[in-house]
């Protein structure tokens, strides 16, 4: 058998095969004898009708089966052969078999390219100072002493501004009922879910009472149930409750664990706005050398990678608005546009990723099954679960891969920062 590949691009090879006439003969030979001693022909036993029967019979399908199999087996064999990693195969052009001749085909296949990564050190990187100011805690403490607010009856008063509403509704537009709940709560504060124009007619309601409004939404309005439409609504108020806030006292600060007062607490909390700083930061820079690093790297990127890449993106968001209580079958989503917005994303992305394996195997960077056996005990400690349940996790193989597949990006994200020219500022 001769065998060619040939480069068509820098995702796509072409393979050529010729097979000689002797192996196409003894194929259909072989093919030939099987049907013959398998398959009935009327008149005769099975496995005693006459050959020149059976050829005359099968031949056709018996040539289509000898091809079938000969394109298969020869690809896998070359594949293997040249170390191809395969992606998809567009189409075979081939020849029919035909016996006394040999067997030319030709098939172009895509593969994950041989990419050489270049300009990977030295990649200029502006890393945000991380700051705390004594604002910042002070901000921090109130917002953790307002997740402990607590609401209680309102007395002889309607609702005000910061209280809590529970009320049952429906919402109508164009004659059709676009929501409605039996029971539902909303601090008048903030606008959402139902926007500010909706608290503001909200103001004053009292437990037991009815109240009936129209607002008009904008067409940018983030809940498509009301985007661009003109809602009444009918609202029934069963309670009205006001917010309390706890004293910023000892036993305040004694839910915060061992911590003597307020001054430890505030210093508690500097050091974790510290660390979310220093967090944020560090992302911003490696999103920055993915940027860099994507840019001085450029080649082709494999369509299936991408178009993979893209359909997980979609999944992600289509679960995002489902778990926000979006009922994506009314929504008339236009999934072609969508995906064209995702793709040139997705193919940065799949490009980040073919360089960081690159790199990866460029400068011996591994992710050992020990760094591994680290990460899911770190994360069976952050998620308070038994270290067991998280190998239960990732028994599978394509749950481990993902996971060293993480964890070996990190390992590159920290090998090409230490290489980085880093400076301090403003990031743009």
């Amino acid at each position: 058998m001769k065998t060619s590949v040939d480069a068509v691009s820098g995702v796509e090879r072409k393979i050529t095969v010729e097979i000689p006439a002797e192996e196409v003969d003894r194929r259909i030979e072989l093919e030939f004898t099987e049907l013959r001693r398998m398959v009935p022909v009327r008149g005769f036993r099975k496995g005693k009708a006459p050959m020149e029967m059976v050829k005359r019979m099968f031949r056709d399908s018996v040539e289509a089966e000898v091809s079938e199999h000969l394109v298969k087996e020869s690809l896998t064999e070359v594949v293997k052969e040249k170390e191809l990693k395969v992606l998809s195969m567009p189409g075979v052009d081939r020849a029919k078999v035909v016996p006394g001749n040999d067997f030319v085909f030709s098939a172009t296949v895509e593969v994950v390219p041989e990419v050489e990564p270049v300009g990977y050190k030295g990649i200029p990187v502006v890393r945000e100072k991380v700051s705390v100011t004594d604002e910042d805690v002070s901000a921090a403490v109130e917002r953790l002493r307002e997740s402990f607010t607590q609401f209680h009856p309102v007395e002889g008063r309607g609702a005000a501004e910061s209280d809590l509403v529970e009320f049952g509704f429906t919402a109508v537009a164009g004659g059709e009922t676009v929501d409605r709940s039996d029971a539902t709560a909303i601090a008048l504060s903030g606008g959402m879910p139902y926007g500010q124009e909706f608290e503001r007619r909200m103001l004053g309601v009292e437990s037991g009472t009815t109240r009936a409004f129209e607002v008009a939404y904008p067409a940018d309005f983030p809940n498509p149930k009301y985007a661009g439409k003109t809602v009444a609504f009918e609202v029934k108020v069963s309670d009205v409750r006001e917010k309390k806030l706890p004293e910023m006292d000892d036993a305040f600060v004694k839910q915060f664990g061992d911590v003597s007062g307020l001054d430890e607490l505030k210093g508690k909390v500097r050091e974790r706005l510290v660390a979310e700083g220093e967090e944020h930061s560090r992302r911003q820079a490696e999103e920055a050398l993915r940027k860099a690093l994507a840019e001085r790297n450029p080649f082709d990127v494999p369509a299936t990678l991408v178009k993979r890449q893209t359909i997980t993106m979609m999944q992600d968001t289509f679960r995002l608005l489902s778990s926000q209580g979006v009922d994506l079958k009314k929504m008339n989503m236009d999934v072609d546009k969508m995906s064209e917005r995702f793709t040139p994303n997705a193919e940065r992305m799949v490009r980040v990723s073919l360089l960081i394996d690159a790199i990866a195997r460029k400068e011996n960077i591994e992710a050992s099954y020990s760094e591994i056996d680290t990460e899911m005990k770190a994360m069976a400690e952050a998620e308070g679960m038994e270290y067991e349940k998280v190998r239960e996790m990732y028994s599978s193989e394509e749950r481990m891969d993902a996971l060293r597949d993480r964890l070996l990006e990190r390992k590159v994200l920290g090998f090409l920062m230490e290489n980085a020219v880093v400076t301090e500022g403003a990031p743009e």
